[in-house]
């Protein structure tokens, strides 16, 4: 059990008693909706609360648990992500350098080593798959392919676990939830802003944003989600961050919006990154891994881009 327990118990509670009403809502939403519709929301809605669990019990079980969850689903998605690639284009030697990767990375992390693995993975990523690819003489699309396995790597690996870093932010002090606090704040944004964004756009989006890569896109679903994250992050960030202690409420306020616009307007960058990927292969989900929401890749695109970028304004804003 981590520290200030009762804090973080509360702020979980709050968290279930939101997905609760939304899935009330959704409920009754549906009432006479057609089978098919019906199917895929009550799956999504089920994939919602098994997150919720996976996250729940991965943060109260502390810095491992939370970097096993990271390391699971960053597994999941490079799967996805050669699965697009192609398996053949990569190849054996590739996809297993790529995949012993991920546990390697996240045991130096937990051991102590996060900044000698957040500075050298890059060049580690770059160097392994290069050399290896060239040794063996991969030349057919060699380009595409290194560069995009590099790519998954990048984004799955070292973005995601940038999330991870924030428990090991140096501090003299915690937020009141504990060590965790800018972790939840980050996924708590991201996901309320993907959910925002999609609700939005669905009932007023009239302006298409990015109609060649992610046509459902629009500026409405944009603005609304930026606004709702925005107002959450004023109103969790005084329980979740540390950016109230030594500073006065306005300063206090303009850096929790500011937090909350950047994490929006990430989040929204992240996605419409991997909607590109995806168009590229021609296809429309990652996988069918998450009933109702498609592959992993496609729920945690948006923390790819949100996780470094948020937490290089932590280290900024903290010091």
């Amino acid at each position: 059990m981590p520290e200030n327990s009762a804090a973080l118990l509360w702020t979980l509670s709050a968290v279930c008693a939101a997905l609760l009403g939304g899935t009330l809502v959704r409920i009754v939403a549906l009432r006479g909706a057609a089978t098919s519709i019906l199917e895929s929301r009550l799956s999504s809605l089920r994939t919602w609360w098994i997150l919720f669990g996976s996250g729940t019990i991965a943060v109260m079980s502390g810095r491992i648990g939370t970097a096993m969850l990271l390391a699971t689903a960053g597994a999941l998605a490079l799967r996805e992500f050669v699965g697009l690639v192609g398996w053949s284009n990569v190849g054996r030697p590739t996809a297993i350098l790529v995949f012993a990767f991920v546990p390697l990375y996240y045991i130096v992390a937990i051991a102590g080593q996060h900044e000698l693995v957040r500075q050298l993975a890059p060049a580690a990523f770059f160097v392994a798959l290069g050399g290896l690819r060239s040794w063996l003489g991969l030349i057919e699309g060699y380009i595409r392919t290194t560069a995009a396995v590099f790519w998954g790597l990048m984004l799955f690996v070292y973005g995601l676990s940038h999330a991870y870093f924030l428990l090991e932010l140096p501090s003299t002090v915690d937020p009141p939830v504990g060590h965790c606090g800018h972790f939840l704040f980050l996924i708590l944004l991201t996901e309320t802003n993907d959910i925002m964004q999609a609700l939005v756009g669905r009932r007023f989006g009239k302006h298409k944003i990015t109609p060649r890569i992610s046509p459902n896109k629009s500026l409405e679903g944009l603005l609304g989600g930026m606004l709702i994250t925005t107002l959450l992050a004023v109103l969790t960030a005084s329980t979740l961050t540390i950016w109230s202690v030594g500073r006065s409420p306005g300063q206090s306020l303009m850096i929790s919006a500011l937090a909350g616009l950047l994490i929006s307007l990430l989040g929204f960058l992240g996605d419409i990154n991997m909607s590109g990927i995806k168009r590229d292969v021609g296809v429309k989900d990652g996988s069918t891994l998450l009933p109702g929401h498609g592959g992993m890749i496609d729920r945690i695109d948006s923390l790819t881009f949100t996780a470094p970028v948020f937490y290089y304004f932590v280290r900024g804003v903290t010091g």
